[in-house]
């Protein structure tokens, strides 16, 4: 099983969007798929209607933060199942012993075997209190990061990268850093389309070649419960559906050639 976490240090960058797209993609391409969810908003998990399976029994992503736990996901389809985020995730603290930070991390690997694929959804957080996010990126093998124009005045980009690094060199050594991803891009604006442009020019390296627009047809397509690229109906949606399907086979593939 190969393990993605997407991660940022704010909200609204478009993480749940993209986890969500990334979902609906690996279940088309028929992986087995396992979806984490460990942002108290829950979105990417609402995305997901419950189907009753494992009902009263199924665990919810705050027991991967317990000890002793029995993690039982939740059975969506043959071969794709989730760990919902409960509200008491905020109410996490940082731990007093540093390990426990990877107690998802071992959780999660008694799933090696029965999932191609794990998902993983982070708050719009990073250090360790609240832990959620550092715990995310301990059990991923990768991390695709989601950003908007305009996010990174200064140097965020290197403070970013720098995090991440720490989290590589401290707690994960094989954690492998695939690049930010631009998000919720206004490219009828001239001046957003500029900005992006010198975000590349300045930090190529670390900039996937790919873009996500800010489009209706998504949230209509989050809100609906299917993947952009179902149901197309206008040019903008087709733009929209054809920008989705390129950059979530781009990080399938790049996460492990699926």
């Amino acid at each position: 099983m190969k393990i993605l976490a997407v991660a940022n240090r704010k909200g609204g960058v478009a993480k749940s969007a993209t986890c969500i797209g990334l979902a609906h993609a690996a279940i088309q391409k028929g992986l087995r798929v396992l979806l984490v969810d460990l942002d108290a908003q829950r979105n990417f998990s609402n995305s997901f209607l419950p189907t009753g399976a494992h009902e009263g029994e199924a665990s919810s992503s705050l027991m991967l933060f317990a000890d002793g736990a029995h993690i039982v996901p939740e059975v969506l389809q043959p071969g794709v199942a989730i760990i919902r985020a409960v509200e008491e995730l905020s109410q996490l603290v940082t731990p007093k012993d540093p390990q426990d930070l990877k107690r998802p991390a071992r959780y999660l690997s008694q799933f090696k075997n029965d999932f191609d694929v794990c998902i993983i959804d982070t708050p719009g957080v990073l250090g360790v209190n609240p832990p959620m996010t550092i715990s995310g990126l301990i059990a991923a093998d990768v991390v695709v990061c989601p950003f908007t124009v305009g996010l990174f005045e200064s140097d965020a980009v290197s403070d970013l990268w720098q995090y991440l690094g720490t989290v590589k060199r401290k707690f994960n050594p094989k954690l492998r850093l695939m690049g930010l991803l631009p998000s919720k891009i206004n490219t009828s604006s001239r001046e957003e389309r500029m900005a992006l442009e010198a975000v590349r020019e300045k930090h190529g390296k670390h900039i996937l070649p790919l873009i996500l627009g800010e489009r209706s047809a998504v949230k209509q397509a989050i809100a609906a419960r299917k993947p952009v690229w179902k149901g197309i109906r206008g040019a903008g949606h087709k733009v929209a559906a054809q920008e989705w399907l390129t950059a979530t086979n781009y990080i399938l593939n790049d996460l492990g050639g699926f």
